[in-house]
């Protein structure tokens, strides 16, 4: 049996490496290719990055959304007339229930939202998994590589 965080990163450098290949064959060819750096996997933000690039190294478009809104520098007057430096939070105009990653893989619509360890799908976002698969879509819970591959080896 195949070594399954080996069998991810081959995967992984694979497509990082046809990608480098044909986007850049001159340095390609004079030897000027490393290996990317795997993300942590085990985590959200890891695997989301892992997914993203690898969608995007194999040829398809795949954009990561930011549903959780942004947060940005303001400024806030003081009843002493001071004005002080504040961060404030601006939330997402996004649906709640998007899935963290829009893909579309060999012409399917398909999204992605990382469930990385305790974390579990939330209501609006399997009401959110109903309505894209009713318009004809793919919308998947994924928590780690081999799940993300065995999604994608299966569409």
């Amino acid at each position: 049996m195949k070594n399954t965080l080996s069998y991810t990163k081959d995967r992984y450098c694979k497509a990082h490496e046809s990608w480098f290949k044909e986007s850049y064959p001159n340095a390609y060819k004079d030897g000027f290719y490393l290996d990317p750096k795997l993300p942590k996997v085990d985590t959200s933000n890891g695997l989301t990055t892992f997914i993203c690039n690898f969608l995007s190294w194999s040829g398809h478009r795949a954009t990561r959304i930011n549903v959780s809104g942004r947060l940005v520098d303001g400024v806030e007057k003081q009843a002493s007339g001071a004005k002080i430096g504040v961060k404030k939070w601006i939330p997402s105009s996004t649906r709640r229930g998007t899935a963290d990653i829009s893909a579309t893989i060999k012409g399917r619509s398909v999204m992605i939202e990382i469930k990385v360890g305790l974390d579990r799908p939330r209501e609006d976002q399997l009401k959110e998994q109903v309505r894209e698969r009713k318009a004809g879509g793919i919308y998947e819970f994924i928590k780690d590589a081999e799940q993300f591959f065995y999604l994608y080896d299966n569409l």
